[in-house]
């Protein structure tokens, strides 16, 4: 499944709850389910930070893994299925990226919620209720700065985006919005040398050691505004055991005085986000834009943000736009993506998406890897030409620089018939580089040409591993294929417990054909009653479909009690309220 640009080009999400899931994803319905449910995830912005809320319908303790590369909080709930699986919400607040939710484990069941981070993060965890409050500072462990309304941090804190999409079956991409996405090191050479920016400054100060101290200080004392600057971030970040943003706001006023643009934007970000005094967003805005009249673009891009979603300000899209195209022409690459964004929706300019192009183009030719996917997306429209070969181009440069993402959607191209570029041998390589970092879309990918031998020998035990793989994260086809394996004693001996195992949350999700083989399997044992009426239900699930199943099913009724049928029609009616298409 392909996201259009207009589902990538959207504004920043704040404070929402993740969005109910689509008709086809696996609602159970919690009153029927023996296991926990994760019931909701949401996202509240606070003033000094944001808080993930997961409500459970049962008290279940989460094991928390901290991960690196890139930086997350995974809290996997034992023992629990979710309502709404697969979902994303971007986040872009302080250190939260985004918060999102998968299956980590079918059988038995472990669901997942991940907390995206653009680096190490303190957080604290309280129970209300069956409601688990995940409480993360705005300030970020190492107290970083980051603008505060949706601004970005430097690229040294935000992760690679193939590193942060763990896909679903809808496939989380790189969203485009403003504000989402990671800026360049310092860029606006002057006389051949870059100038000082503020965010890299920013990365110099958490390297600075404790003998770096007295040096630094004697600079900054001498008045050198680039030595103030860092030593007041060096204040702020705490790296030097001397954390005081009190003192850091000293030497930043000194610093200004000089004209110095970094120091300038630096001051913006503390009276936006309210470092050692109160937000104070008109000054943010006077302090980035003369940041950005001194040749930041990091300030321009900044200043454009607080316009863009009307932080504190009278929202602008105009003056959005012309701070944006201010930054994006000096280099600036996030301004680039949020400019073209911007021409996408036709916000305070005229909607032009040959412009959208141009400057994604502008982006992607920097090593921008959402433009690279985005562009290569883009190709693959009718509207667009449907150019294939100009597809590949890009989604392999973004591959060939270890990007799970564009290496599944390679995999996909050269193992889809429809876009007559088949070439199974290349879809396993490149499906097996995503696999390895796991991406469960690769494995089932993987697993498929395994089992039916296309690009490698057909090996029916490596296409029960790595469909497994993916079986056990949520995939539905993948649970499909893998219960067939199973039934059929392919790849290993026949296994009928597994195979219902594997086919129910495939039937659940809505696949008529694991509806249709679980209903016969089910209705096998007609010892078990319990078994009988699910059979029913799947089997009357599955028959707007499988016409055979219609016949199974009138067959099994002749067998049920009145009050089996009842409950199996109660079922079925449960089933098909909870899977209504959204609105």
């Amino acid at each position: 499944m392909r996201i259009d640009c207009a589902t990538l080009l959207m504004f920043l999400l704040i404070g929402v709850a993740l969005p109910p899931a689509a008709s086809q994803d696996a609602l159970r319905p919690e009153s029927s389910n023996p296991h926990c449910v994760v019931t909701a995830v949401s996202v509240a912005e606070r003033t000094d930070g944001v808080d993930v809320e997961v409500t459970l319908s049962k008290l279940v303790q989460p094991t928390l893994v901290s991960l690196e590369h890139p930086h997350r909080l995974a809290f996997d709930f034992p023992g629990c299925e979710l309502s709404h699986p697969n979902q994303r919400v971007v986040v872009n607040r302080g250190n939260v990226l985004a918060v999102r939710t998968s299956e980590l484990s079918v059988a038995p069941p472990v669901a997942r919620v991940v907390i995206d981070l653009s680096g190490p993060q303190d957080h604290e965890e309280a129970f209300a209720g069956n409601r688990l409050v995940i409480k993360l500072s705005s300030t970020r462990s190492a107290k970083r700065v980051a603008p505060a309304g949706g601004g970005v941090t430097s690229a040294a804190d935000i992760p690679p985006v193939a590193q942060q999409s763990d896909r679903g079956s809808e496939r989380a991409v790189p969203n485009l919005s403003v504000g989402s996405l990671p800026r360049p090191n310092a860029q606006l050479p002057a006389e051949g040398t870059p100038p000082a920016t503020a965010y890299a400054l920013l990365a110099k100060a958490r390297a600075l050691a404790v003998s770096d101290l007295e040096p630094l200080e004697a600079k900054a004392q001498a008045g050198d505004p680039e030595s103030e600057t860092l030593l007041a971030l060096a204040y702020h970040t705490g790296t030097l055991l001397k954390m005081n943003d009190a003192e850091a706001l000293l030497l930043l006023q000194q610093a200004t005085n000089s004209n110095f643009a970094a120091a300038e934007e630096v001051m913006g970000i503390f009276c936006q986000s309210g470092f050692g005094m109160p937000p104070d967003k008109a000054q943010a805005v006077s302090w980035y834009t003369k940041a950005a009249q001194h040749g930041s673009g990091e300030a321009a891009n900044d200043l454009a943000l607080m316009y863009s979603v009307g932080d504190g300000i009278p929202k602008d899209p105009a003056k959005a736009a012309t701070w944006f195209r201010s930054a994006a022409e000096a280099g600036d690459v996030t301004a680039q993506l949020n400019l073209a964004a911007l021409y996408h929706r036709g916000e305070g300019l005229p909607q032009d998406d040959s412009q959208a192009t141009f400057w994604l183009t502008k982006a992607a030719n920097q090593g921008s890897l959402p433009a690279m996917l985005e562009l290569g997306r883009q190709d693959l429209r009718a509207e667009h030409g449907g150019n294939v070969d100009a597809a590949i181009a890009w989604l392999r440069k973004a591959a060939d620089l270890g990007d799970a993402t564009a290496q599944v959607e390679l995999g996909d191209i050269f193992a889809d018939n429809k876009l007559g570029h088949v070439d199974y041998s290349q879809a396993a390589i490149w499906y097996r580089k995503a696999a390895d970092q796991g991406q469960r879309e690769a494995q089932f990918g993987l697993g498929a040409r395994y089992l039916f031998g296309q690009g490698v020998p057909q090996d029916m035990q490596e296409a029960r591993r790595w469909l497994a793989r993916a079986a056990d994260r949520g995939h539905p086809q993948a649970q499909l294929l893998l219960a067939k394996l199973f039934e059929a004693g392919e790849g290993g001996p026949v296994d009928t417990a597994s195979a219902a195992k594997y086919y129910a949350p495939a039937a659940n999700y809505g696949l008529v054909e694991a509806q249709y083989r679980l209903g016969l399997l089910l209705a096998s044992d007609r010892s078990n009653s319990t078994s009988l009426v699910s059979a029913y239900k799947w089997l009357v699930l599955a028959q707007h479909a499988v016409k055979e199943s219609a016949t199974a099913a009138q067959e099994l009724r002749k067998s049920l009690a009145a009050p089996q049928i009842a409950e199996a029609e109660n079922e079925i009616d449960e089933w098909r309220r909870a899977h209504l298409p959204t609105p």
